[in-house]
């Protein structure tokens, strides 16, 4: 899917008051060959720290939105602690591709290639978002985008679903992280700052409790975050132990849209 360059139209009808909408917008798409650079599926890999050694940045060259991998060298070896990540991996199978070696995979529950049709609408590629800030932990985590001119833009929406990888867990478990229980709930929020690096918002998706799920493209309004420099992504509840959240903190985003 291309990406597509929305000029909302000005209309007046008499005796109606016609409403200004005539703001340019942009929508990212992940879409198009100049993000085969930042693809996972065309660099091979399928898990997210194979993806970020030797640094991992990507940067949409109409709207200047950009994600930086966060990674950890400390033990001799690539680790990511967070980003977004490009890719075309999907299934329907959560067993077969639910554990961290195939953690760039988004659920689709109609897939028919490994590699096509799991972005919304279709479309092929998206964007994995990888870890969660935790002001209480040591470990520095985030997955954030920023633009990279510095002017500030409104991030209108975009479009999120669930990993195969959180879903096994959060459905199955494993000897790391119970499954879901009752009482428990996953939630993915955004935070907007300005160019001053001041809070301007945050809205918040319920993305998990026990038998429910967001396990397809589901739109998220952005609006009220307002006119942003940088957006930083946070995914918190659900089982923890005393180093924090055992669930894994990733989420699929796509169709980003930004008004001028």
């Amino acid at each position: 899917m291309k990406r597509i360059f929305l000029l909302a139209l000005l209309f007046a009808a008499v005796g109606c008051t016609g409403v200004d909408d005539s703001h340019p917008r942009e929508t990212v798409h992940f879409e198009g060959e100049e993000w085969s650079a930042y693809s996972a599926t065309a660099a091979g890999v399928k898990y997210s720290s194979d993806l970020v050694v030797g640094g991992y940045k990507w940067c949409d060259k109409r709207t200047t939105l950009t994600s930086e991998a966060l990674v950890d060298n400390t033990y001799g070896y690539a680790y990511i602690r967070g980003g977004m990540l490009v890719s075309s991996y999907n299934s329907a199978d959560i067993k077969t591709y639910g554990d961290y070696t195939k953690d760039l995979y988004v659920y689709c529950a109609t897939s028919s290639s490994e590699v096509k049709g799991g972005g919304n609408n279709g479309s092929d590629r998206f964007a994995i978002v990888v870890g969660n800030y935790d002001s209480s932990s040591s470990a520095k985590e985030s997955a954030e985008m920023y633009f990279a001119d510095g002017k500030a833009r409104k991030i209108l929406s975009c479009y999120v679903n669930a990993t195969t990888y959180f879903l096994n867990i959060v459905k199955n478990g494993n000897p790391f992280s119970p499954a879901l229980g009752n009482d428990d709930q996953i939630i993915i929020s955004a935070t907007g700052y300005d160019a001053s690096g001041n809070e301007t918002a945050t809205v918040e998706m319920p993305f998990a409790r026990k038998s429910v799920y967001v396990n397809r493209w589901t739109a998220w309004d952005l609006s009220p975050l307002g006119k942003v420099v940088r957006v930083k992504f946070d995914v918190t509840g659900g089982p923890a132990t005393e180093w924090g959240m055992t669930t894994p903190k990733y989420f699929a985003i796509d169709d980003i849209t930004i008004e001028f």
